[in-house]
């Protein structure tokens, strides 16, 4: 089964270790138009490819509970104490809930780095380069 890389990432989420994504971080956009933003990964089915994906439940959360969570999220050192309890912790309103598709459902996979997620952090011995190469001048 060949993927597109947003596809990949999201059937290889069963082999993720370290503990559960933070809200906001993962998003999964099906053809339909609805999104779901990715907690862990549960199983995957082969022959039917598809997945069962736990995903952060949403539904109750308003626009100042979603700035509260994320003020919470822009402390690294919050969501590393919350990430292995309940998702209440993190906010009474927050839930988690499973998605069940097929990888033909899924219309792209976001990922949502923020000025706290980035590269560096997760990181720190990679360099960035310059793309492409410098251009000689000449005198």
């Amino acid at each position: 089964m060949e993927l597109d890389s947003g596809r990949w990432m999201v059937w290889y989420l069963s082999e993720m270790t370290g503990g559960p994504l933070p809200p906001y971080l993962l998003e999964i956009v099906m053809k339909d138009g609805k999104s779901f933003y990715v907690h862990s990964g549960n199983t995957r089915n082969e022959e039917a490819h598809s997945v069962i994906v736990n995903v952060w439940d949403l539904r109750a959360i308003d626009k100042s509970a979603e700035e509260e969570i994320k003020k919470k999220l822009d402390d690294s050192k919050v969501w590393n104490e919350v990430q292995s309890r309940h998702p209440g912790d993190l906010h009474p309103l927050l839930s988690l809930g499973r998605l069940r598709c097929s990888l033909d459902d899924i219309l792209y996979v976001v990922e949502w780095w923020t000025r706290i997620w980035n590269i560096e952090e997760f990181f720190p011995e990679e360099k960035k380069s310059q793309l492409g190469f410098p251009l000689l001048t000449h005198k």
